[in-house]
């Protein structure tokens, strides 16, 4: 229910959306504005910036705010009419008699809510009341959706005061059905008088993409505007994550940098969940690996895994289609991305038409829309522990691995297109990257003529349909990895014909001793074929002082 909102105080930077959200029945009224559609990553804050402007508006009494949520309704179309027509009944009283008691017993038939109306004078309520009901003996079942969906607006008309409707997660709503899932398609129609009200200005939230086909209508294109909600800037999520371990009564040690708290992109939810984590396995004083094991915690079984699972059941219709979707998420978070092809059905373990249905359901949920490093962290351990059969244990300590490993190196990566004098470029920033880790002078020379020799190769001989060339230079304390991957024609090392030094010199060859010398001076030299790229990865040990300044 709308009142169970955080406090005021520690709803932080929001104030601006606030203040514009409040005077919309203004602008509506006025037609220079309109609905609006709430966007945002996942957890980042929209339902509970609806609760707070639904209490703002409670409290002031200038306009009747309504607020539903469609992740918890039946959508059974008479289910989901009598819910929605005495949500609404409800919320009315309880704002009319500032009682928000009345809003939240939703088990009182609204019978037992007739005496207040008559104290009130609210007969044109008792009046909709009966009407509903009657349609409801009749089995009408068009009928209950129409007076449900209108009675915002009747009560706006009736009071003479704006009504906000405030709709969360509307995009289930395309869902409403009449006696099986898929039935009656078009129902989310009815919604449409009520948008176009200019009393009745529409707050909504939910995926981008499913509320595509819900905006059909031009006319309800042209007055819906989005505003997006981005995360918490780093000063502020900390401050909200300190005062969330405040109120559980756990500390900081002094020299927390709160560094890991970067992996949650100030997403309020992730907040909140990693501080309860901390209370949930007895942390008393945090510190930056206490951070990390709250993190795999909640990605693996903790309250952020609960929340992604659930909203992986929305769009995954059976129990196949689920690991389909696992699959196919995790295919993508390793490959950045998910490309069509017939290939995806080996992945997925379903037919063509079944993954394309998987695939629709990945992109209309939005889940891929935003570089959620949370997100592919439960990704990575639902794959592990539903595909792999591994245990949440071992998920944990898995991801915890990764960051371990992050921890102690730096990445630098370099997209160079195809052109002439490109490998000049990737010799360059080896020559910088080589300065910045303290190569010897004499080994960088040779790293850069092999590289040099290595991207010239790639250039002229993969017929790559990118045209560009992309590589990776991982340094770590003892290492040195260095990854040039293209699109194109395969290529394997032991294509290379081996040519004697003296025939080359006699035959006046400048070209072909790149991957002789890059055998030479790094310890590992790997070419590997993944799907249409090819991929060398080339590894260096550092340790050795002849590699070292």
């Amino acid at each position: 229910m709308p009142f169970n909102a955080i406090s005021s105080e520690d709803f932080l930077s929001r104030e601006p959306e606030l203040d514009y959200l409040k005077g919309l029945s203004k602008l509506k009224e006025d037609a220079l504005g309109g609905d609006v559609f709430l966007a945002g990553a996942r957890g980042v804050g929209k339902t509970e910036l609806l609760k707070q402007l639904y209490r703002i508006l409670f409290w002031e009494d200038n306009v009747i705010p309504f607020y539903y949520s469609f992740k918890t309704a039946n959508l059974k179309g008479a289910y989901f009419a009598r819910d929605y027509f005495t949500g609404f009944v409800r919320q009315y009283i309880s704002f009319v008699k500032k009682e928000p008691s009345i809003a939240d017993s939703v088990s009182e038939p609204l019978r037992h809510l007739m005496p207040a109306m008559s104290s009130l004078g609210l007969y044109w309520l008792i009046d909709c009341i009966e009407d509903f009901q009657e349609h409801i003996n009749e089995n009408d079942f068009y009928w209950q959706l129409v007076a449900a969906i209108s009675a915002p607006v009747v009560a706006a008309q009736k009071n003479r005061k704006p009504v906000i409707v405030m709709l969360d997660d509307f995009d289930a709503a395309a869902h409403i059905y009449q006696s099986s899932i898929g039935d009656a398609h078009g129902l989310l129609s009815l919604f449409g008088g009520s948008l176009k009200n200019r009393r009745c200005p529409h707050i909504i939230t939910g995926s981008a993409e499913a509320l595509k086909s819900i905006y059909a209508d031009h006319s309800l294109i042209g007055t819906t505007e989005q505003m997006r909600l981005g995360p918490l800037p780093k000063d502020l999520a900390v401050a909200l994550f300190t005062a969330h371990l405040t109120n559980l009564k756990i500390t900081c040690t002094p020299d927390l940098q709160f560094e890991f708290l970067d992996t949650l992109r100030g997403n309020p939810l992730y907040i909140r969940n990693i501080a309860k984590a901390a209370w949930k396995m007895q942390k008393k004083d945090l510190n930056e690996n206490d951070l990390m094991e709250c993190h795999c915690f909640e990605v693996s079984e903790g309250e952020t895994a609960f929340y992604w699972s659930s909203v992986l059941s929305r769009y995954a219709e059976s129990s196949a289609m689920r690991k389909a979707m696992i699959k196919l998420l995790m295919y993508s978070i390793e490959n950045g991305g998910i490309e069509g092809g017939k290939r995806l059905s080996m992945i997925s373990g379903l037919g063509e038409v079944e993954t394309e249905m998987v695939l629709s359901s990945i992109e209309n949920s939005g889940m891929m829309h935003d570089n959620d490093a949370v997100f592919h962290d439960f990704i990575h351990c639902l794959h592990l522990m539903e595909i792999e059969g591994r245990n949440a244990s071992d998920a944990r300590e898995e991801i915890a691995a990764k960051y371990i490993a992050e921890r102690a190196e730096s990445c630098f990566e370099l997209v160079v297109p195809m052109n002439s004098n490109a490998e000049l470029v990737v010799a360059k920033a080896v020559e910088q990257i080589g300065i910045n880790i303290n190569l010897d002078s004499e080994f960088l020379n040779f790293l850069q003529l092999a590289l040099i020799e290595v991207c010239i190769n790639a250039i002229e001989h993969s017929g790559s349909y990118e045209k560009k060339l992309f590589l990776k230079f991982i340094t770590r304390a003892d290492k040195l990895d260095i990854v040039i991957e293209n699109s194109g024609r395969p290529f394997s090392l032991e294509s290379l014909k081996e040519v004697p030094v003296e025939e080359k010199l006699r035959l006046g060859m400048n070209r072909g001793w790149g991957y002789k010398l890059l055998h030479k001076i790094m310890d590992s030299v790997k070419v590997e074929r993944i799907n249409d790229r090819t991929r060398v990865i080339l590894t260096k040990n550092i340790k050795d002082k002849e590699v070292l300044k």
